[in-house]
């Protein structure tokens, strides 16, 4: 059986996750980032370094700038 994705390290039964530790998890990424619009801009920038539209330093620059919200 798989480990739960969202790392509490229970088994699934099959799936990807436990029953409402997707949820969970989506929250906790929220919390990390500072929100669903961030994880967005979060998101998108890593896209973007990865099809070669970034560089390194401009990812890093846009990691930074999040992570420094309050």
């Amino acid at each position: 059986m798989p480990d739960c994705a969202c790392g509490c390290g229970e088994q699934t039964k099959g799936g990807k996750f436990l029953p409402g530790h997707e949820t969970k998890f989506r929250k906790q990424l929220d919390d990390t980032v500072g929100g669903p619009q961030l994880l967005a801009k979060l998101v998108a920038a890593g896209k973007l370094y990865a099809d070669g539209k970034m560089s390194l330093t401009a990812l890093g620059d846009v990691v930074r700038l999040i992570f420094r919200q309050d």
